[in-house]
């Protein structure tokens, strides 16, 4: 009888213990599928707001003036997060060859200032408005007060004139106070054109963007100014919650990280990093895993409340300031929560010793993922250029330019037209087992008008000031260097 009893009480636990783990399943897939609809299927509502930059259209173009173009410089706040290192070449390459003796336009092609890594101890690392921009544009000129010299040296001759294209990395640069203090830093008037800002520029022959628009990752809905709320796409998120936290780490590919193009590809480059076998590469290896998984599987594009008092500000709407306010607290937790998690599981990773053949599939097949994805990357851009260069509107112009891969790279596209990346200036690294780096540091791209309206341009390395600029070669610049100037009939 007694076995009966506990039999019976046996069975009807297991029932209970069965029925209870189909509920938690259903509950979990059915909390998974609204999830999944939600992220994939919900509106977002963006308004934008007078904080706007306009593009640069032909008709404000000299046509036929010399030009210089730079992209992704990523002038930071001189901290360990900024990118930039080398003022005295790029003070040099501005003073003794763009500032030539031809009237010269010199064009910084976007992510010139990198707003993302800039710690402010008065400013929450979240804060978009007005005020934060100016705050943090100041910071960055201070911590690079000769290139900014520089620069003002180029505008004094009259005939010259200077273009900030804004990118993902500066998207601060649509708020007017950060636009006036770099006027202000230059000694120009607000109404001086020689001193322009635009999203596109389009004349003399040229097509021209930053790129990050063909990048799922770093693609904004409304890249002409600023929305209410503040736009935050998913690289921008990777970045300010991921990226600035582990470069604090004293590994020597830490400062390196922000670099990673793509950043969809940035799960495999930390996988095939070749220190896996030490425990603090480890450690630092799964922390920024977890936090990229965190970061991508939140919503996208993620909205932050613009803090400030202007147009489209949540101050300018006193009923909903409380609304915004207690997102901007949630959001400030979730983060917090997110960089513990990751904390927590670099701790695990460092305690835990995978047999060595084990590190070593991980990281042949990650590096092969990870080139994989940076090839289809680059391939998509050379197609992205390939369907405007076919477009009606475009087929006229002959150069059609961006920046943001950070890898150099000149395409033909056919019927005379070509798409060049002005690659970047900031240090990257071709090989993840060898940790090679790039020996072709500064590319730049010139382009004259020798024979009227058709462009002649050539994609160029600067290599100082007592050595002349070398056309720019496809792998390594050591094996057959040629002079810039006798190279300039590339096209």
């Amino acid at each position: 009888m007694q076995q009966r009893v506990w039999r019976r009480f046996a069975v009807a636990w297991l029932r209970a213990a069965l029925y209870g783990f189909v509920v938690a399943l259903g509950m979990t897939g059915g909390g998974l599928l609204v999830r999944w609809i939600f992220l994939n299927r919900r509106r977002v509502v963006l308004r934008p707001t007078a904080y706007t930059t306009p593009p640069i259209d032909s008709d404000a173009i000299n046509p036929q003036m010399r030009r210089v173009i730079v992209s992704d410089v990523h002038l930071g706040a001189g901290d360990r997060l900024d990118d930039f290192d080398d003022d005295d070449q790029l003070i040099a390459f501005i003073d003794h060859y763009v500032a030539g003796p031809a009237p010269t336009e010199l064009i910084l092609a976007g992510d010139t200032l990198e707003f993302l890594q800039v710690r402010l101890p008065f400013v929450d690392d979240d804060e978009y408005s007005d005020r934060a921009a100016e705050l943090r544009v100041l910071a960055i000129i201070k911590a690079h007060a000769g290139v900014f010299a520089a620069l003002a040296r180029f505008l004094a001759t009259p005939a010259n004139c200077l273009t900030f294209l804004i990118g993902n990395h500066d998207f601060e640069l649509h708020y007017p106070a950060a636009k006036h203090a770099i006027r202000r830093t230059l000694g120009l008037d607000s109404d001086n054109a020689r001193l322009r800002f635009g999203v596109s520029y389009r004349g003399g022959g040229i097509y021209l963007v930053h790129g990050n628009q063909f990048d799922s990752w770093n693609r904004f809905l409304n890249f002409d100014g600023i929305s209410e709320p503040f736009e935050v796409p998913r690289g921008t998120q990777m970045v300010k919650e991921v990226v600035n936290a582990l470069e604090d780490d004293p590994l020597p590919q830490a400062p390196l990280l922000d670099n990673v193009k793509p950043t969809s590809a940035f799960l495999w480059y930390m996988l095939a990093l070749p220190r896996l076998r030490d425990r603090a590469a480890r450690r630092f290896t799964l922390r920024g895993i977890a936090g990229y998984i965190q970061v991508a599987a939140w919503p996208t594009p993620h909205q932050m409340p613009i803090t400030g008092d202007g147009p489209g500000g949540m101050l300018s709407v006193p009923a909903l300031a409380w609304f915004w306010q207690a997102i901007a607290v949630f959001r400030r937790g979730r983060v917090a929560r997110q960089q513990q998690v990751s904390r927590s599981v670099g701790q695990v990773a460092e305690i835990v010793d995978p047999p060595n053949e084990v590190i070593d599939r991980v990281q042949i097949e990650a590096t092969r993922r990870f080139e994989r994805e940076a090839r289809a990357f680059r391939d998509r851009y050379a197609r992205e250029m390939l369907n405007l260069a076919r477009s009606p509107e475009h087929r006229h112009l002959t150069l059609f330019v961006c920046g943001h891969t950070h890898r150099a790279a000149v395409v033909p596209l056919g019927l005379g037209q070509y798409y060049v990346n002005t690659g970047t200036w900031t240090e990257i690294i071709y090989d993840l087992a060898t940790m090679r780096r790039q020996e072709q540091r500064f590319p730049f791209l010139e382009v004259t008008y020798p024979d009227g309206d058709r462009p002649r341009w050539s994609l160029l390395v600067w290599y100082g000031r007592d050595e002349a600029a070398l056309l720019w070669q496809e792998g390594s610049a050591a094996a057959g260097r040629l002079r810039g100037r006798e190279a300039r009939d590339q096209v």
